[in-house]
């Protein structure tokens, strides 16, 4: 009994909610139906008054003109807005030279940029036909203008006339002045030096002509420091001919943009190979530790052949090897590398392999070595020493016992130097001792010596 009357009791819910929803269905439409006739008046009476506007000839001009002020606006504030033109676009061209129009032979002319930037705007297709040709040009036209300083307007030449030409910069102040001509010594310089191998040496060159004319204004003439032949070497190995571009500097070594007849000259250089062979010598550098001294040293190579210029050459007699001592106690092998002098372009040998014997050192004195003069005065003075020396000293050598046994006074060169003693009287000149044995070590017991000078009677 209980189930059947909790049935019931569902059914009569149903029945209640059903017309709940219905009712407020009834409510949610007449809301709907008011909302869309109150739209529907609005829109009606904004129509009207639109109309009003619009077709009434009173308000229509003032409407135009609000409405063409806006549509200006518009166009205005918006770059890509364009009703009247097809698509366009910006093509930009860099680095375009400037084209002169004057007498060069006549006139010099500063003040033209040598490139501007291009800015031009056309149709696509027109743009890429530009592409495809190569004789446009941004031309200066001096054409008819006399000597001054003008200003000039440069202008595109060559371009479609559908296309729009934008010069960056346009214009230029331009300053024309009249050539003259002068004569100029013909100099030289040889170009690329370092392609060339450094064993070779170049002679001087012989030119076809050995003067240039250079044409110029006044005021750059008067610039002019010297007009060189530019000699190009790269890779040469023997004698060659060759045209050498002629060129203007001033003084600090700038190029100056001159007229030059003839602008090449034919020139011929020799090349040769100048070369010595020259002995390898061992030269101790500080002091040996512990009373050592080096008794005799072997090279794997006695000579080494050195390139140079000939004059250079003649001053080298020996290649020394100064080999640091301070720390050498015991017979040794090293390998020393070896330094060039100066203008010494190449040597057959970069290194040297030494072996060195090492000994006692040991000490005797030589007498009466003379005293030789340098920078002496003239030869209208005498020199005489002041002292009891009679211009000779005794020199102490030190070294291995079988380098000192051969050492005799000619071997050893005592220098009185006179440096900075120009007037008659007694001075105490300083000294300096050497040898030809590089092995040994000399003393002088005394560092300088009285020395007079006086006017021969």
């Amino acid at each position: 009994m209980a189930k059947k009357k909790k049935s019931q009791l569902s059914a009569e819910g149903k029945t209640e909610l059903a017309k709940a929803i219905a009712e407020k269905s009834q409510t949610f439409a007449r809301t709907y139906a008011n909302m869309e006739t109150s739209v529907a008046r609005f829109f009606r009476w904004v129509s009207s008054w639109i109309d009003r506007l619009l077709f009434n000839q009173k308000h229509g001009k003032l409407v135009a003109l609000i409405l063409a002020v806006l549509f200006c606006f518009m166009i205005d504030s918006n770059e890509d807005f364009d009703l009247f033109k097809a698509n366009r676009e910006v093509k930009t061209l860099n680095n375009l030279s400037v084209s002169t129009v004057v007498s060069e032979q006549a006139y010099e002319v500063s003040g033209i940029p040598e490139h501007v930037t291009v800015e031009v705007i056309g149709e696509s297709g027109d743009l890429q036909m530009l592409n495809l040709q190569d004789n446009y040009q941004i031309v200066a036209d001096l054409s008819g203008l006399t000597e001054g300083t003008h200003d000039v307007t440069l202008q595109p030449k060559n371009f479609s006339s559908r296309l729009e030409v934008i010069i960056k910069p346009s214009t230029a102040v331009v300053t024309i002045k009249r050539k003259e001509s002068k004569r100029y010594s013909l100099g030289y310089d040889f170009v690329n030096t370092s392609k060339m191998d450094s064993i070779y040496a170049l002679s001087e060159p012989q030119f076809e002509q050995g003067e240039v004319v250079v044409r110029a204004s006044t005021e750059t003439l008067g610039r002019i420091a010297f007009v060189k032949a530019l000699i190009d070497v790269s890779d040469v190995n023997s004698d060659f001919e060759t045209d050498a571009q002629i060129a203007a500097y001033d003084q600090s070594g700038n190029r100056i943009d001159v007229d030059i007849r003839p602008a090449s000259v034919k020139a011929k250089v020799k090349v040769t190979t100048p070369s010595k062979s020259v002995p390898i010598t061992l030269v101790p550098n500080g002091t040996m530790p512990d009373g050592k001294a080096i008794a005799s040293y072997k090279l794997d190579s006695q000579a080494v052949v050195v390139y140079a210029p000939e004059d250079v050459l003649e001053s080298i007699m020996e290649l020394p090897i100064y080999i640091p001592v301070n720390n050498l106690t015991n017979d040794q092998r090293i390998t020393m590398p070896i330094n060039l002098p100066s203008k010494v372009t190449k040597a057959s040998l970069k290194n040297v392999m030494i072996e060195i014997k090492i000994e006692d050192a040991v000490s005797k004195e030589i007498e009466d070595v003379p005293i030789q003069f340098q920078n002496a005065p003239s030869a209208n003075y005498n020199v005489r020493a002041v002292d009891s020396s009679n211009g000779t000293l005794k020199v102490k050598v030190s070294g291995a016992q079988g380098q000192i046994d051969s050492i005799q006074k000619s071997d050893i060169k005592i220098i009185a130097d006179f440096s900075g003693v120009d007037e008659p009287g007694i001075y105490d000149i300083p000294l300096s001792v050497s040898g030809s044995n590089k092995l040994v070590t000399y003393e002088l017991g005394t560092a300088t010596i009285k020395l007079e000078f006086k006017e021969k009677e």
